[in-house]
């Protein structure tokens, strides 16, 4: 496949660049930081949803930012977690009054450095609560759901979090609905071949060709097993069986 890009190097803050550019209608650039906030700004007095993670996943993280969903957003190097001073600064930036959720995949850089902002924010005086997302039931048995990764799931969660807001919940029954679509949330994933980092030759891992891989992480995180191509009507039934 061919790929036109300039610098790798600058590939996130060009993402940005030309994301802000192309819908200023939605989303304006928090100075110094790395994403997003609604064009209006948070809307005072309402719960704000913050979402963040690595960049790599679009349309996450920018592409939910706007009204009935996130408030901002916060993204990070590809496939890298996004600094606690660029969470604190979106968040401060995004902050309307009344508390903020901060809310991402559960991944160990998002849960160290998501954590390390909420205390900033705390010190802010800013009530700040934290949800991540657990819904990719291949990454670990139900015993330790607490362990699950996230990722197709993250946005019903951030969805039900953002209506909420928008409906005028107040920050504990924010972060409680959202734990419960967390709780209800499973994903199951399938992968054909893998994917490819800005100015690298090779992907990520590979998939034999004929074959899919059944549980693979989107960071190419080991799947749980193999198979071979097989029709559509099939395939949907092995996933939905599993969840």
């Amino acid at each position: 496949m061919t790929r036109i890009f300039n610098d790798p190097v600058d590939f996130k803050d060009e993402v940005l660049i030309g994301f802000g550019a192309a819908y200023a209608r939605y989303v304006r650039r928090v100075p110094g930081a790395s994403g997003f906030v609604r064009a209006a700004g948070p809307v005072p007095g309402a719960v704000s949803l913050v979402v963040g993670g690595g960049s790599g996943h679009y349309p996450s993280y920018s592409g939910v930012v706007g009204p009935g969903f996130a408030t901002g957003c916060v993204l990070g190097d590809v496939f890298t977690s996004p600094s606690a001073e660029q969470v604190h600064r979106i968040g401060r930036a995004a902050d309307g009054g009344a508390g903020i959720v901060l809310a991402f995949g559960n991944y160990a850089g998002d849960r160290l450095n998501f954590a390390a902002a909420r205390e900033r924010l705390l010190g802010d005086g800013i009530d700040t609560r934290i949800v991540y997302v657990t819904d990719d039931l291949a990454s670990a048995p139900p015993e330790e759901a607490d362990r699950r990764r996230g990722i197709a799931g993250t946005f019903v969660v951030y969805k039900i979090g953002g209506a909420a807001a928008t409906r005028g919940a107040d920050l504990d029954t924010v972060e409680r609905l959202m734990l419960a679509a967390n709780a209800a949330t499973r994903s199951f994933g399938v992968a054909f071949r893998g994917c490819t980092f800005p100015g690298r030759g090779e992907p990520l891992f590979a998939v034999e060709d004929g074959r899919m891989e059944f549980g693979l992480g989107i960071h190419g995180e080991p799947g749980v097993r193999s198979a071979s191509w097989m029709p559509a009507a099939e395939l949907a039934g092995v996933l939905v069986d599993a969840v």
